[in-house]
């Protein structure tokens, strides 16, 4: 990484401006009027990481920037990185088609432009303005851009809220390209741009189904730890089923038994209609289904393994139990 001293060169931003590439990113960072010192390198370098966020999204790869050089201007009391793109983490070239890199380039702006500039932050408004980016693009390359999901988007809009949560009111920063620049506004916020995704929320209800416990709710705090096939979640208790004998210790559920349960399922649709999110909601417990464990009842005190479905011990105890035997 070369750093650059005004004072030493007589260098100045505009040197750096002029050798720029459409693999190079510039990120600016100014005092503002009341400012007495060049701002600190970590603002920037959360910049930098929301620009690699946004390169990421609109490339489909795992692209990363690195540091060509750092540019003190003294008298500006200002800070530059100079940014170039380079290979992924895998070891793959970079993409070195002129037009895939201002596509690049462009869709980070039009990101930023739609943070500071946009009065409804309609998630599906910035995907529009991508896809014509986008269009532009295959129009002069025989290679189509690929259109970031709606996840891949909102990852990088975090990390643009991120950067703006650490810059200082005081100071002015801009991203500057081969292909535009754009300033950044610190004082417009996301306040929870996981929020953008929800475009859609359906609730199946009183779905009949059948979850795996992993680990009964010992600690009373009405979360199951269940899995359905592959998928593991946590599912929400309500109060009056069956599940009230377990926390009264009347019910013995151990890890391995199996719930038989009327829930509600809430399913929430991003944008584009990809499934965000499956949240259950236990609103009848049906049916116990005890696991086969026989072959540990055999190793029981006489008598205990008989009594299953009957007070035996706390919580904790059946916890310190179910550790010991595996321990063993």
């Amino acid at each position: 990484m070369a750093t650059t001293d005004t004072g030493a060169r007589g260098a100045d931003v505009t040197d750096l401006l002029s050798d720029l590439t459409d693999s190079d990113v510039v990120v600016e960072l100014a005092a503002g009027s009341a400012g007495r010192r060049i701002p600190d390198a970590g603002p920037a370098r959360l910049v930098q990481d929301a620009i690699e966020a946004s390169y990421r999204a609109l490339a489909g790869t795992s692209l990363r920037l690195e540091t060509v050089a750092v540019l003190e201007e003294i008298t500006r009391k200002s800070l530059s990185l100079w940014l170039r793109v380079k290979q992924d983490h895998e070891g793959a070239p970079a993409s070195s088609n002129p037009a895939q890199l201002k596509f690049l380039a462009r869709g980070t702006l039009a990101i930023l432009a739609w943070m500071d500039g946009s009065s409804t932050h309609q998630l599906a408004d910035l995907q529009q303005a991508i896809r014509v980016l986008a269009w532009g693009t295959s129009m002069t390359t025989p290679s189509q851009p690929v259109l970031p999901s709606s996840a891949q988007l909102i990852e990088a809009v975090s990390a643009w809220q991120r950067a703006k949560e650490a810059l200082s009111s005081n100071d002015e920063a801009r991203v500057i390209t081969n292909n535009g620049s754009a300033r950044i506004d610190a004082s417009k916020r996301i306040a929870e741009p996981r929020t953008l995704l929800q475009s859609r929320t359906l609730v199946n209800q009183s779905a009949d189904m059948i979850f795996v416990v992993e680990m009964p709710d010992y600690q009373a705090t009405s979360h199951w730890h269940l899995k359905h096939g592959n998928t593991r979640t946590t599912a929400i208790a309500e109060p009056g089923t069956l599940l009230d004998k377990f926390y009264r210790r009347e019910l013995d559920i151990r890890p391995g038994d199996a719930l038989r349960c009327r829930v509600d399922v809430e399913t929430s649709y991003g944008p584009d209609y990809e499934v965000l999110a499956e949240r259950y909601r236990i609103v009848e417990i049906l049916e116990v289904l005890p696991a086969n464990h026989a072959g540990r009842e055999a190793h029981l005190p006489q008598g205990e393994g008989e009594n299953r479905g009957q007070p035996q011990s706390t919580p904790d105890e059946v916890l310190d139990q179910i550790l010991e035997e595996a321990g063993s």
